[in-house]
């Protein structure tokens, strides 16, 4: 299920843009009824314009029957990866969109007006730190210490790199850094421009079916490469409409996400098998691994390693001064998300 961390594993996928309508909430089954509540706040017309990846939000909502009678429209542009989702928002195309721990950081450092008005985590993470064929040296994150290491810069693969070295007590300086798009890293390593990397499903299992002598060394375990945001920018919840429109969606994406974690099968066929290719026990594999999704009020767990990873990114010289990540999180839907995961 966790289709919601593979920001960079489409390279080919072309930007688009869909809308769907509301068809009013007349008639809604119960998986609806919250939005059925909160549509007198919702002004007739209402638009909510919202930035996904591979079409993670969409499909969440449809694997778990929460996106029909919409009392607004939904406006879903297409992206890959956190960089491009935020010059639409510095353009002022989107009102709302899914991203992850490294882009809210750059979003900060750079000023723009967007925040985190929610957020989930997985139990397990999609990124691991994987071998070239043949390289059987390196066997922990302590081991990459003088290697080259194919990763893909300002991403979410960069962030679990400094987290997997930090753990250790390594940074950039004691590597090589490989840069490179995450649709070639694994030309790197077979290749042999590089010892190690960071991939992430299903790029990983592509890997490594391909390369039966590579190793996955190890998984990133801090909480912020398991963690996405829903970010929206400070006009949309200026807008009354908008801002209740947002209320809707997040809690329709709640209930999503809770449906999916006591029926992962939706998702291993639907995702893993039917839109990445994996054979069925592979499949079940990585969703094992991944795990379920769990919405947090904000920032809860995530302030301390969030703030660590920024800093994080200033000792290696990617932010220009220090920022203090507080800023990046708005609690207004706090107690709707305690609320929604309500049994």
């Amino acid at each position: 299920m966790k289709r919601n961390l593979l920001i960079a594993a489409a390279g080919a996928l072309a930007s688009a843009t869909l809308t769907t309508t509301g068809a009013g909430v007349v008639g809604a089954s119960s998986s609806t009824r919250s939005a059925a509540r909160t549509a007198v706040a919702i002004p007739r017309g209402t638009v909510l314009r919202v930035g996904e990846q591979l079409k993670n939000l969409s499909t969440a909502l449809a694997l778990g029957h929460q996106n029909q009678n919409f009392p607004y429209q939904v406006q879903y542009s297409e992206f890959v990866g956190g960089p491009p989702m935020l010059q639409a928002f510095e353009g002022g195309s989107l009102d709302a969109g899914f991203i992850q721990s490294t882009p809210l950081i750059f979003a900060q450092a750079a000023g723009q007006h967007v925040t985190a008005v929610a957020g989930w985590a997985t139990s397990g993470s999609a990124y691991a730190l994987v071998a070239a064929p043949g390289e059987h040296s390196i066997k922990s994150w302590a081991g990459l210490k003088g290697k080259r290491v194919a990763v893909q810069e300002g991403t979410a693969l960069e962030s679990a790199l400094l987290e997997g070295l930090h753990s250790v007590g390594l940074s950039l300086h004691d590597i090589t850094p490989v840069n490179l798009p995450t649709t070639q890293i694994a030309a790197a390593l077979q290749g042999g421009s590089a010892d190690a990397a960071i991939e992430v499903e299903p790029l990983l299992s592509a890997y490594l079916q391909a390369n039966p002598g590579a190793t996955v060394i190890a998984h990133p375990a801090a909480v912020t490469e398991k963690s996405s945001f829903i970010v929206a920018t400070s006009s949309a919840l200026a807008d009354k409409g908008v801002s209740a429109a947002l209320a809707d969606y997040i809690t329709r994406l709640i209930k999503a996400y809770q449906y999916l974690a006591v029926h992962p099968q939706a998702a291993i066929q639907t995702i893993y098998e039917g839109e990445y290719g994996l054979k069925p026990a592979r499949a079940a594999y990585v969703s094992s691994v991944v795990g379920s999704s769990k919405f947090f009020a904000l920032p809860g767990p995530l302030l301390a390693p969030q703030q660590n990873l920024a800093n994080l990114y200033l000792a290696a010289g990617t932010n220009p001064a220090h920022i203090s990540v507080t800023k990046e999180f708005d609690p207004r839907f706090n107690a709707l998300v305690t609320a929604g995961q309500t049994p």
